[in-house]
């Protein structure tokens, strides 16, 4: 894989990555209000306590404070850190009940057409793969979690539900035409994402909502990281705040950066950056990379953050002590785009901008 394209952003943006990421930057300032560029941006050294130790109960005082920087009530967030096994029992779930739907005797399968049903029964190579027992064992035996018993299976039958779903829509279109299901699934990114937010309030058949309340579920492999840790909170919760009011320029196939951008723009955008790819595999055949807007695009993205957030607080030198702590690349990166947005001579750390 091509370094650029490693560096690059995940989608396309209209207009390019520059322009977007102008574009939409202005939007998150009229939405949230200046005053949030006023606050000192999360350097991750001063952020997380010493001595954080990446176990359970050190991730979650940490997503607490993460939380409390983004303006959300962290009474109302469910926080797990075995993402891997609610998805493992969420698929497992989503197979066992395509085995009861496609059963015309169940009370599942009520409403279904004998076409859906021949559907899912000619396309589908998750009929018979699992049980609902399996899934039982995975939550009683390997999801332990502070928030009690009761979570997990709901956020498994949730998820597990739209595994469903969408497995029956597959089915459904390769019926109707297998070239739509390319078209409708996209193109998978490679490695399994960091995080994943839960909107608890949403209606979903055949689990009761909890109206106000949203989980953020991580991979467990996360909490050793603590950069990867804050980046992966951060974007989670911007899903959380871009939720509230639900903009409608919020939603849609370019919520995933907007969703990055959020989170830079309530200070995280130091983690985003030295999150993007982790340079010690780029000799390696998969790159390991997180976020959507990609390395560049966030990397510019920070520096126009901190023009917009000096020409309000005029906080000492244009160039902040903090750029040191980004890495050598994106750090490039920045000081070039800060220089443009100036359109000054090169900074010089200790000088303030004319």
């Amino acid at each position: 894989m091509g370094e650029d394209l490693v560096r690059a952003p995940k989608v396309v943006l209209p207009g390019g990555p520059r322009r977007w990421v102008e574009a939409s930057f202005q939007l998150l300032v009229e939405h949230f209000g200046a005053d949030v560029l006023r606050r000192p941006v999360v350097v991750p050294a001063e952020f997380v306590p010493a001595g954080y130790d990446g176990s359970d109960a050190a991730a979650r005082a940490v997503c607490v404070q993460v939380c409390e920087r983004m303006g959300v009530d962290p009474e109302r967030v469910h926080f797990s850190f075995r993402l891997e096994k609610v998805s493992e029992a969420a698929e497992l779930l989503g197979s066992a009940m395509l085995d009861v739907y496609v059963d015309p005797e169940h009370p599942f399968s009520r409403g279904s057409s004998p076409g859906d049903l021949a559907a899912v029964r000619t396309h589908s190579n998750r009929l018979g793969t699992a049980s609902f027992e399996q899934v039982d064992r995975i939550i009683e035996a390997e999801l332990p979690d502070d928030d009690g018993d009761s979570l997990l299976p709901f956020l498994v039958r949730r998820l597990g539900a739209g595994e469903f779903g969408a497995e029956v829509v597959r089915c459904l279109l390769a019926a109707s035409d297998p070239r739509a299901v390319r078209t409708a699934t996209g193109t998978a990114l490679p490695g399994s994402a960091l995080g994943r937010w839960v909107d608890l309030g949403a209606d979903c058949p055949g689990v009761d909502p909890i109206p106000g309340h949203c989980a953020v579920l991580l991979r467990s492999d996360v909490l050793a990281d603590p950069v990867k840790l804050l980046a992966a909170v951060a974007h989670e919760l911007g899903h959380e705040l871009l939720s509230r009011d639900a903009p409608p320029w919020a939603t849609g196939p370019l919520e995933e950066p907007l969703t990055d951008l959020c989170a830079l723009f309530h200070g995280f955008g130091i983690v985003l950056v030295n999150a993007a790819v982790d340079e010690t595999t780029l000799d390696d055949e998969w790159v390991h990379t997180s976020g959507y807007l990609g390395e560049r695009a966030i990397a510019e993205a920070l520096a126009l953050y901190r023009f917009q957030q000096h020409r309000r607080t005029a906080d000492g030198p244009l160039l902040p002590p903090w750029h040191e702590t980004l890495d050598p690349v994106p750090r490039a990166r920045f000081k070039s785009r800060l220089d443009e947005l100036t359109a000054g001579p090169p900074t010089v750390p200790g000088v303030p901008a004319p």
